[in-house]
């Protein structure tokens, strides 16, 4: 598992709307593909702020599979530049660290239900053999007000158990009535540090001439391109845990149609009268005032056939490499 500067900078934009704060659960321990110094000048170029740390008490890490012979920062390290959160970490083994182990496939102890403020799963739920059952527990894990992000592969570009439909997660987070779900597609060519980083935020609620459309399923992006289906939720005070969505097309009053001779699914028209809980939490996350990852300004010149999928995955912006990345335009503290 591994937190990139590209990821890392999701995190610190994450922690700008909303500061994250006390307790922080980590799936498996994180290796930070970045040093003390670059840590502190991400930190400082996403943020505005000095780092809570001096980059010579950094912990180096001495932990995780991916930073051996190299001088990274670790991840408890990177997260304690710019918050005081509590760092917890989850694993089924204390092989890289985790002070805390439980199988996310099992039934979790009730001790840990509600426990936690923020939960990292940087590529857990691709690994895993049941990721329905680790994402319930994930959610059960989360305080009310709490939020998780998501960093699993969209793509078969890896050797992972599963990748995932970017509606999964909308779907779930949306049956289960939670205050916010925020999510993205992240693709990218070669190694992942080194990568531009092209995000495409998933809506599957639209507007067509005047009328409030909803097409809730995944529709074709170029599948020789890494991906991560990146996503940000947020636990409301009635959210729950144990509902399971039913996926777009097999759900009542799908319509199809005839295109070009082939029968697809249309999008549905739809009212926002709350009779359909995945239309109105759809609506709901559109009104949340989470914004969005990327600034206008951060779209990148990228190719014709990626700039465009669908109107429901659209292009928002990129993230460059982190030499690249510091030497851009740094948010303004009120952005």
């Amino acid at each position: 598992m591994g937190l990139t500067s590209q990821l890392a900078a999701v995190l610190l934009r994450e922690h700008r709307y909303r500061p994250i704060e006390g307790t922080l659960l980590s799936i498996g321990r994180q290796t930070a593909f970045f040093s003390p110094a670059e840590a502190v000048a991400l930190v400082t170029h996403e943020l505005g702020l000095p780092a809570l740390v001096p980059e010579h008490a950094l912990e180096i890490d001495a932990k995780t599979l991916g930073s051996a012979g190299q001088p990274f920062v670790s991840d408890r390290a990177f997260y304690s530049l710019f918050s005081h959160a509590e760092y917890r970490c989850l694993d089924i083994s204390a092989y890289e660290g985790a002070d805390i182990i439980a199988n996310l496939c099992a039934p979790i102890d009730p001790a840990l239900e509600g426990r936690f403020d923020f939960i990292f799963d940087g590529s857990c739920l691709d690994n895993i053999f049941d990721p329905a059952a680790a994402i319930r527990n994930l959610a059960r894990m989360l305080k009310p007000g709490g939020r998780i992000i998501h960093v699993d592969r969209a793509s078969r570009r890896h050797n992972v158990y599963v990748a995932f439909a970017l509606s999964w997660f909308h779907d779930f987070y949306a049956v289960n009535d939670f205050a916010d779900c925020q999510v993205y597609l992240a693709q990218w060519d070669g190694e992942q540090p080194q990568a531009r980083w092209d995000f495409y935020h998933y809506e599957p609620a639209q507007m067509r001439n005047g009328q409030l459309t909803y097409f809730g399923q995944d529709r074709w992006y170029h599948p020789w391109r890494e991906a991560h289906a990146v996503v940000i939720a947020e636990k409301g005070m009635r959210s729950s845990s144990d509902r399971s969505p039913v996926q777009f097309e097999y759900r009542p009053n799908i319509r199809f149609v005839d295109v070009g001779g082939k029968r697809e699914i249309a999008p549905q028209t739809v009212s926002e009268d709350g009779s359909d809980p995945y239309v109105a939490s759809a609506m709901r996350f559109q009104r949340s005032g989470r914004p969005l990852l990327l600034r206008p300004d951060e779209k990148a010149p990228i190719p014709k056939e990626i700039l465009y999928y669908s109107p429901e995955t659209t292009y928002c912006g990129s993230i460059f490499p982190l030499a690249e990345h510091l030497g851009r335009r740094p948010l303004n503290r009120r952005e």
